[in-house]
């Protein structure tokens, strides 16, 4: 039986697909096993998988930084302190719990940003796929890489060159000298580029993600391949509450509220764009089901630490939230249109497809005030054509078989 050892580092949200992805490996007999961070362990050993630890604790490394992190006016305020805490702290322990954790595996199957990744499986010669939830990892010149405060529905060519070309001039200037200095003490031969083309696998990079929403660019290399959604986020031991229920099933539009994974972590930083977005949905005559964050509850509020998007959002008239790629891609697979309001890294570019999708708008956080966030809302409850096209989205979605393409064939 073919042994596949499964890597992601982050927050849940970066784990979902992965268990997607390993379930469709299972069914086709793969013996499937995970190294993740110990924030992640507890979910997979849930789900039924072997897990091996890998060293680094996400919360840990970024919680010092979090103002660096969200206040940022651009993505790239962000970038530094990802990649210096995180990213490539402990790098060589990491590679070493990798190694250790894929020896006898005939596969590695990891995510775009770990850097553990790519010298594990030179150093063990076995072959690896890298699984990106964004093409932010893939310069095209027919992309805005949403490196500006304001973007263009359809940037310039020159403009969009430009802007990839300052991507990777920073992630190269961050990563490339710290994984280099691990990858001479393992006997590797430098690498560049290694946060952008250079740390792709060649062997197969691939982009989970609608093509009705991020489609494949022409000038994309060849190894590259758009796979659609690898949906998964209910876990086997979460049950609806039946107060949330009851909400739910109240007359009246819904619209959810959330800022990501990290929200419950990161104390009062996301604080206000909560108050400012539940503002909006009362303004607005609608109800608010708070996901995840801070909020004064009342009649219509509700607040829940977690439920699942692909449970919720079907009986919600639309979402607001941080323009994370799987949130946004649950939001279509519902049918909503959604509000982004980006705060971190790739947050901003997927933001900015969904806007040129027509399924939804995006407001920058600075200027994500109780005037716009009203009228952004009222937009999406009002104006047809956004779900219009968010229903077209999920028609597509619903024909795409996201996690069964992007296993690797028996």
């Amino acid at each position: 039986m073919p042994r596949i050892v499964i890597s992601t580092v982050g927050v849940r949200g970066d784990l979902n697909p992965f268990i997607a992805i390993a379930h469709g490996l299972m069914t086709r007999g793969h013996d499937v096993v995970f190294a993740v961070e110990p924030a992640l362990e507890a979910t997979v050993v849930t789900e039924g998988f072997e897990s091996r630890r890998l060293t680094g604790d996400v919360f840990a490394a970024l919680s010092p930084h979090l103002d660096a992190i969200v206040g940022g006016l651009t993505p790239m305020a962000s970038l530094r302190p990802i990649v210096k805490h995180w990213l490539t702290s402990e790098l060589a322990t990491k590679v070493e719990d990798l190694t250790a954790a894929c020896v006898g595996a005939d596969l590695l199957v990891a995510r775009a940003g770990h850097l553990a990744a790519p010298p594990t499986a030179e150093r063990l010669r076995i072959p690896w796929v890298q699984v990106t939830m964004t093409a932010l990892t893939i310069p095209s010149e027919h992309a805005d890489p949403g490196l500006l405060p304001f973007s263009f529905v359809r940037a310039p060519r020159i403009v969009n060159r430009a802007g990839w070309a300052l991507v990777e001039l920073a992630t190269r200037r961050l990563a490339d000298a710290p994984v280099n200095e691990v990858r001479r003490a393992l006997g590797l031969p430098p690498a560049h580029n290694l946060m952008g083309r250079g740390g792709h696998s060649r062997h197969l990079t691939a982009v989970v993600i609608s093509p009705a929403v991020s489609p494949p660019r022409p000038d994309w290399p060849d190894y590259v391949k758009t796979t659609g959604y690898c949906f998964w986020d209910v876990p086997s031991d979460w049950r609806e509450d039946e107060d949330l229920t009851r909400f739910l099933e109240r007359p009246g539009p819904v619209i959810a509220v959330s800022f990501g994974s990290i929200a419950p972590f990161v104390g009062s930083i996301l604080g206000p764009l909560y108050e400012v977005a539940v503002d909006a949905v009362l303004a607005a005559g609608a109800r608010a089901l708070v996901v995840g964050g801070p909020s004064s509850a009342g009649d219509n509020v509700f607040m829940v630490p977690f439920a699942p998007f692909s449970r919720v959002y079907p009986r919600c008239a639309a979402a607001i939230h941080h323009g994370g790629p799987y949130t946004v891609g649950e939001a279509m697979r519902a049918g909503i249109p959604s509000l982004a309001v980006p705060w971190g890294i790739d947050q901003f570019f997927t933001a900015g497809q969904l806007r040129v999708s027509g399924a939804g708008r995006s407001r920058h956080r600075r200027w994500f005030t109780r005037g716009h966030a009203r009228r952004d809302v009222k937009s999406l409850l009002q104006e047809s054509k956004y779900r219009r096209h968010a229903k077209a989205r999920a028609a597509s979605i619903a024909r795409e078989m996201g996690s069964a393409q992007s296993a690797p064939p028996s």
